[in-house]
């Protein structure tokens, strides 16, 4: 790299793999394209042996212009996101911070939402949420059943929904230590999360993507299942179809795992990944969630109710339950009655509440009745 700059240019390296340079005394987005160009052919044209075994080597430049950057802090951060854009755009190319790329905007947030994802960790800020499921077919009485929902309390006390931050956390890795805080919260309090208390029959809890890579996750939930004396039968695992469609193997080993624990798995928004039904014959589920999207259009889309009854008979013939999911009116619930569903969830039937032990000592506590 040193061979292609310039003894007034800069060049050092960041840590790891990633190294820096600084360009004097360049007046021009071309003539800094020259340069870097100029860098990354030098590198690709780079090969090396070792251990009998040949190597290339290529970069990915993310450039911007000094003028561009109010401090080093934000130059350093549209550098960045500039690189990240090369490397999703197939590696090997340079890639220029422009104000307007709306791709660099989006990267940037998920830069900061990392950030602030980490001091909320660190500092407790996550909340829990639980939302009931409802039995639909008449003159069924149960025990309650529940999935706890992630929020996140901001800086300034706001409260953000999960759809803010999530993106932010799978790009940078942060979805293990999330997932393993979930857990963890869910099942050390789990007499603690809805006012039915030791009663509450069953809470649903999510596991991303980064679980199925994550060797500790069931050891850690086998720990908390031992030392917190809780029930595994109350405890429903939830993975979505796109994340067992990602690594099928992978899926089908943990949920095998976590049913030798006697814990149960749901697989969740069933139909959003365009998948065959022959996941529902070959993973090993006690529940599957019909997704939202085909819920939302019963009432006015054949095709959607087609679904709807089609996974509702296909599910019952393997002998899992089947939840709705999305349900926001009294008439969807009829229809879903007609189709044989087994439990709805959705707002129609209740609106998320927070988990009883992180309600502050001011906050009213619902008592149902008998409770």
């Amino acid at each position: 790299m040193r061979e292609k700059l310039r003894p007034s240019d800069t060049l050092g390296r960041l840590g790891g793999d990633e190294f820096g340079v600084l360009l004097t005394g360049v007046r021009s987005v071309d003539a800094a394209s020259q340069a870097a160009e100029r860098v990354r052919r030098s590198l690709e044209g780079y090969v090396f042996h070792w251990e009998q075994r040949t190597y290339t080597v290529s970069a990915s430049i993310g450039a911007v212009m000094l003028s561009r950057a109010g401090s080093m802090k934000e130059l350093f951060a549209h550098a960045d996101a500039a690189c990240y854009l090369a490397k999703e755009a197939g590696r090997n190319r340079v890639h220029f911070y422009s104000d307007d790329d709306t791709a660099i905007t989006t990267r940037l947030t998920e830069m900061e939402w990392a950030s602030r994802l980490r001091d909320a960790l660190r500092e407790e800020r996550l909340l829990l949420d639980y939302q009931e499921l409802h039995p639909v077919q008449p003159g069924v009485q149960e025990q309650a059943h529940v999935e706890v929902l992630l929020r996140l309390r901001a800086e300034d006390g706001r409260e953000v929904m999960p759809g803010a931050f999530l993106p932010a956390a799978e790009r940078y890795g942060l979805m293990p230590a999330i997932d393993r805080w979930v857990v963890e919260s869910a099942i050390t309090h789990i007499d603690q999360l809805h006012p039915s208390g030791a009663a509450l029959g069953t809470c649903a809890i999510n596991l991303s993507s980064a679980s199925l890579e994550d060797a500790g996750i069931f050891q850690l939930i086998a720990d908390l299942i031992r030392s917190e004396q809780v029930d595994p039968g109350r405890l429903l695992f939830e993975i979505t179809e796109t994340v067992a469609m990602r690594d099928f193997a992978a899926s089908s080993a943990l949920i095998a795992r976590l049913r030798t624990l006697g814990c149960r798995v749901a697989l969740d928004d069933f139909g959003a990944g365009m998948s065959s039904f022959g996941y529902l014959k070959n993973l090993d589920l006690d529940m599957v969630k019909i997704d939202g999207s085909f819920v939302q259009e019963l009432a006015t889309d054949r095709m959607s109710q087609s679904i709807v009854r089609a996974v509702t008979e296909i599910g019952h013939q393997q002998g899992l339950k089947v939840v709705a999911e999305w349900v926001s009116s009294t008439e969807m619930l009829g229809l879903l009655q007609q189709a044989g569903v087994d439990y709805a969830q959705g707002f129609a039937l209740h609106k998320p509440e927070r988990v009883l032990f992180q309600r502050g000592p001011l906050q009213p506590v619902p008592l149902q009745p008998g409770v």
